[in-house]
C-alpha cells in the first residue's frame, strides 16, 4: 500500500523511461485515497499542468525547438553547464512550498546536464558552482527524488512504438540514434539524481501495476540519510 504522498516528489527519467506513466499512476492512487495532489512539469517551480503526457503537451512548437536545440547542439555546448547551473539557481529562487503535494515529472536543469556529460565516455568532474546549486535546490525543495532506470532494448523497443503512434519527437530520435550513447546519458542522470539530490531507483522496465507499487512503497517509505557535505 502506497504511503501518503510527500510534500515534493521529483521524478526523473530520460526518454521513455515512464516518467509520466509512474506520476499519473501515482497521482490516480492518491487521488483515489482522498489526497489532493498538484502535477508540475520541467521544474520545481514551474505551474500545474494536466495530466496529459509530455509528448503530448509538446506540440508541433516544442519538437520545434527540440530539433532546434539538437542542430545548434556542437556549437551550444561549451555554455550549457552553465545555462543549467543558471536554470537550477533560478529553480531554487522561484521556489515557492504548495499547499498540497507536489508531484514534478523532469528538470530540464538536470536533463541539460546529464545530455551534455553524456557526450564523452569519461567527462570532468561537476565543477564547484554546479555542486552547490544541485545541493542548494535540494535543501530547498526537500523533494523525495525517484530516478527511473531501463534497460537500453526496452528503451529502443518504446521509442520504436512512439514512431508508429506518431507520437516521437527529436530527443526520442536522438536516444534512439545512438544506443552507447543514450545509455551514457540515463546513467549520467542517474549518477547526479543519487549522487546530489539523494534520488532512490527504480529499474522501470515493463514493472506491472503491482510489482511498480511496490517499488515505489519502497523509495517513497525510504528513511532519508544525513545530508551530505
Amino acid at each position: 500500500m502506497l504511503p501518503p504522498p510527500p510534500p515534493v516528489l521529483l521524478i526523473l527519467g530520460t526518454d521513455a523511461a515512464g516518467k509520466d506513466y509512474v506520476a499519473d499512476f501515482l497521482i490516480r492512487r492518491w487521488r483515489a485515497a482522498g489526497y489532493a495532489v498538484e502535477k508540475r512539469a520541467g521544474r520545481f517551480s514551474a505551474s500545474a499542468v494536466d495530466d496529459r503526457s509530455s509528448s503530448e503537451r509538446k506540440g508541433r512548437w516544442g519538437r520545434f525547438q527540440e530539433q532546434l536545440f539538437l542542430n545548434l547542439f556542437p556549437l551550444l555546448r561549451p555554455l550549457l553547464p552553465g545555462v543549467a547551473g543558471w536554470l537550477l539557481a533560478r529553480d531554487r529562487r522561484r521556489f515557492r512550498p504548495s499547499a498540497v503535494p507536489l508531484v514534478v515529472v523532469s528538470h530540464t536543469a538536470l536533463r541539460l546536464l546529464a545530455f551534455v556529460r553524456g557526450q564523452v565516455h569519461a567527462p570532468p568532474p561537476l565543477s564547484l558552482a554546479l555542486q552547490q546549486a544541485l545541493r542548494a535546490l535540494r535543501e530547498t525543495t526537500q523533494a523525495t527524488v525517484i530516478v527511473l532506470d531501463i534497460d537500453p532494448a526496452i528503451r529502443q523497443r518504446r521509442i520504436g512504438a512512439r514512431i508508429e503512434c506518431g507520437t516521437v519527437d527529436p530527443f526520442d530520435r536522438y536516444m534512439l540514434a545512438d544506443r552507447v550513447r543514450a545509455e551514457r546519458i540515463e546513467g549520467g542522470l542517474v549518477e547526479l539524481a543519487i549522487r546530489y539530490l539523494n534520488a532512490a531507483v527504480i529499474e522501470n522496465d515493463d514493472l506491472d501495476a503491482a510489482a511498480l507499487e511496490r517499488e515505489l512503497e519502497r523509495v517513497i517509505r525510504r528513511p532519508a540519510p544525513f545530508p551530505s557535505p
